[in-house]
């Protein structure tokens, strides 16, 4: 749901992974506002009006359609796993990409991703390396493609209370991002080389150190170079339209269960604006900034104060449950995802096998 660009370092000890409590308080902080926000804001027997007149069977059809958005998701990171160089198969990577995910619902500091980078790659065989290499081009990737959502969404919606220095700022981070994605993955072989030759100096007195760093450095990045071949970049960018064309589907299933009339474009909108919103530090679960900026863009848009809310409290949930449901039942039938936590040398910062 969030194309935050925080990667753990694949060498970060997994006892530490908890270890920002003042980021949590921040984001303690700023879900109270937000709340304090939406509360003030509304009318609670408007609330209560809009509630009672939504379409239900609509609520089903945006499930099964953010359904359809996860298979693109777990697909898509295969697709980069095998481009790296990983030996796995499809059906092995729902487990630990659900169980991140329901992770990051439940977990402060988005420790799923954390976990998905570190724990998760040994029960199935995954180099830590490849597995923070693949998180990041997952949610670069994820970032521009959101941007470009957006632009294009507020030009071809129909509703035109928009201001308009948001279209711009989307256009420009789009622009902004593409390049400076595309200047990363042309030079990123490069740099993978030039760490391996760091790593390869005989002229260094803290050689084993040097070694560690550079090496890891150069798999790094030589995993990202794999990963951003052109028809490696081409497939993982079709595959991001499909996964958050999926998740527009939920929101333009709620819209339409509120008798909003609303067409595609405004659909994509609202979702990249709301997903955009989870950049924000916040409590477990994304609460309190993405129920703003889902309040934000319907009255945007037009939308009354009581469905605006509405649908910001009933689009968090029909994120936040199907997926915290499917992430416990994958941890659940799969309990050797936590292989790493039982193994004492690894919690000690013993290094494990990575490709």
């Amino acid at each position: 749901m969030s194309p935050t660009l925080e990667v753990p370092s694949p060498e970060e000890p997994v006892q530490n992974l908890p270890r920002s409590k003042k980021r949590h308080f921040i984001g303690i902080v700023i879900t109270c506002i937000c709340l304090t926000f939406i509360v003030v804001q509304i009318d609670l027997d408007e609330l209560r009006a809009a509630l009672s007149q939504f379409k239900w069977p609509y609520l089903f059809l945006g499930v099964a359609s953010l359904a359809a958005g996860y298979v693109m998701r777990i697909f898509r990171w295969w697709v980069m796993l095998r481009a790296a160089g990983a030996d796995i198969r499809p059906m092995a990577c729902a487990a630990p990409f659900l169980g991140s995910i329901a992770l990051n619902n439940v977990l402060p500091a988005r420790l799923g991703d954390v976990i998905r980078a570190l724990v998760f790659p040994t029960a199935i065989g995954l180099g830590r390396v490849t597995s923070a290499g693949s998180l990041f081009m997952e949610r670069l990737v994820d970032l521009m493609t959101l941007l470009a959502c957006l632009a294009l969404g507020l030009v071809f919606s129909t509703f035109t209370n928009a201001p308009e220095w948001v279209g711009r700022s989307a256009i420009g981070l789009a622009l902004t991002g593409g390049i400076t994605l595309a200047l990363m993955f042309l030079f990123s072989g490069h740099v993978a080389n030039w760490c391996g030759r760091m790593a390869d100096d005989h002229h260094s007195s803290d050689r084993k150190l040097r070694v560690r760093i550079f090496a890891t450095l150069r798999d790094l990045f030589r995993g990202l170079a794999a990963m951003s071949r052109l028809p490696v970049l081409i497939a993982l960018f079709l595959l991001s339209l499909l996964v958050w064309a999926g998740e527009s589907g939920l929101f333009w299933a709620l819209l339409q269960g509120f008798g909003f009339d609303a067409g595609p474009a405004f659909a994509v909108s609202v979702m990249a604006i709301t997903t955009l919103s989870t950049l924000v530090p916040s409590s477990p679960g994304y609460v309190g900034p993405f129920h703003v900026a889902a309040y934000a863009a319907v009255s945007m848009f037009g939308g009354t104060p009581g469905l605006a809310a509405s649908f910001a409290v009933l689009s968090h949930l029909g994120l936040w449950l199907p997926t915290t449901i499917a992430g416990v039942l994958a941890i659940l039938f799969n309990p050797d995802l936590f292989r790493l936590l039982r193994n004492k040398p690894a919690l000690n910062g013993t290094t494990i096998s990575r490709n």
